[in-house]
């Protein structure tokens, strides 16, 4: 699968589930980085795309809803697009088996790839809008609301404006 399809995967799954929609795209996209970082040394859909790692490192980061966004990202928006390709994903590594859905008959950068992903944003944005999973909870405000009601200063407003909270 292509960039493209994978960043509207994870985005998709951002808004379903009500996730950071940057994590989501960032870890739709983390299997293909983690290859071109380490070139050479893990191969094209090995260990960098199993399910087992990443199913394992969900469970592990499950109460961490910033690593939940990445990884579900990476499960949903990387690894399922994936799977749906007739090379499929490796269970374990580039050695085991792979899984593929629907008899893999996706083709990378062919019109069904960008069909499907488009249907699942489709989905996500448009049909559903809004999150059955998303809490119903108010959102923090941002370091620049804090500054701008005075809760906090210049000084921290400008150490503290680049990070999450």
């Amino acid at each position: 699968m292509t960039w493209i399809s994978h960043i509207a995967v994870g985005t998709a799954t951002a808004k379903f589930f009500g996730f950071n929609y940057y994590l989501a795209a960032f870890g739709s996209i983390l299997p293909d980085l983690a290859e071109r970082l380490l070139p050479g040394k893990v191969a094209h859909r090995g260990l960098t795309h199993s399910l087992a790692l990443w199913s394992i490192t969900l469970f592990l980061t499950w109460n961490q809803p910033q690593m939940r966004a990445v990884i579900l990202g990476v499960c949903i928006g990387h690894l399922l697009m994936d799977a749906l390709t007739v090379t499929g994903v490796p269970v374990f590594d580039e050695n085991s088996k792979s899984l593929t859905l629907f008899g893999g008959k996706i083709r990378t950068g062919r019109p069904g790839e960008y069909i499907i992903a488009g249907l699942i944003a489709f989905v996500a944005f448009v049909l559903i809008g809004y999150s059955p999973f998303a809490s119903s909870e108010p959102k923090p405000p941002s370091w620049l609301d804090l500054k701008e009601k005075g809760t906090i200063d210049k000084r921290e407003y400008k150490e503290k404006r680049f990070t999450l909270h």
